[in-house]
């Protein structure tokens, strides 16, 4: 009943959100072409890497291509999920005491903080990393595989719930530190690790982005999987580590809370 409570509020401020959002279509467009101004950076500058060499710890640049395109589109989906309308508000909404109205509301609040306007804009960019990643599978001459693409795809889903806890969690440090305003966008920028691969980093940074903060499951190993050069063991792992991220990101926000001190107090 409550995961349908939510699904049924959240369709709804949806709506709401695009609404508001193409009310002023031609700002909607600006953001729309700065967006897209972000990810063709990126592009070109993987195009002139790879005009210089040929291959980087084992990836080629067709195969750079997919985990490019996977990376931005699950940092864009991320993004505009819990980021641009919501944690990056968190600091400001904490010194101001606006917390509160978020805290009366009768949902969760951590629902409400994190989740409460999605951002269109970054939804023509999230398709175009997708055929980024399907041009580069192409050219490529990967063999698709169905099994392979719904492994790749659960272990995708499980990286961006991972991506979007890890954001939780370093927002949520607001409640203690003030003029906390960068914290949101130290997560946030963190996600572009993920569209390096992870066989670049060695020993303690290894085992930092791939299970401490599990950005190889934002990008990298869906990517390998899709490309037929997965293993089994993430497919276990990653349900397991997007698990215990809810409840930690879940626990870390109870206790954040239990620190707040209203605008009335």
């Amino acid at each position: 009943m409550a995961i349908r409570k939510y699904f049924k509020l959240y369709r709804k401020l949806i709506s709401f959100s695009a609404q508001l959002e193409t009310e002023y279509r031609a700002s909607f467009l600006i953001e729309l072409v700065v967006e897209f101004g972000y990810f063709f950076v990126g592009l070109v500058s993987v195009s002139v890497i790879f005009s210089n060499i040929k291959s980087i710890a084992g990836w080629d640049y067709y195969s750079t291509l997919v985990l490019m395109g996977l990376g931005m589109s699950a940092s864009e989906i991320v993004t505009g999920i819990a980021f641009v309308f919501n944690l990056r508000e968190l600091p400001s909404k904490i010194v101001k005491g606006d917390l509160d109205l978020v805290l009366i509301k009768p949902v969760n609040s951590q629902f409400a903080v994190s989740l409460w306007r999605p951002y269109f804009a970054l939804i023509p960019p999230t398709i175009f990393g997708f055929i980024i990643a399907s041009y580069g599978f192409i050219k490529g001459n990967f063999v698709f595989f169905f099994p392979n693409f719904i492994f790749a795809l659960s272990i995708y889903i499980c990286g961006i719930i991972c991506a979007y806890c890890f954001g939780m969690m370093v927002s949520t440090l607001s409640m203690w530190i003030v003029n906390a305003n960068p914290l949101p966008f130290v997560a946030q920028n963190t996600y572009s690790m993920a569209q390096r691969p992870t066989e670049i980093f060695k020993g303690f940074w290894k085992v930092l982005f791939t299970y401490i903060l599990p950005l190889a499951f934002f990008a990298n190993f869906p990517a390998l999987t899709l490309m037929g050069k997965g293993n089994l063991l993430w497919l276990v792992i990653a349900p397991c580590l997007a698990t215990a991220f809810i409840l930690l990101s879940n626990l870390f926000w109870k206790k954040a809370l239990r620190s707040y001190s209203s605008a009335s107090s």
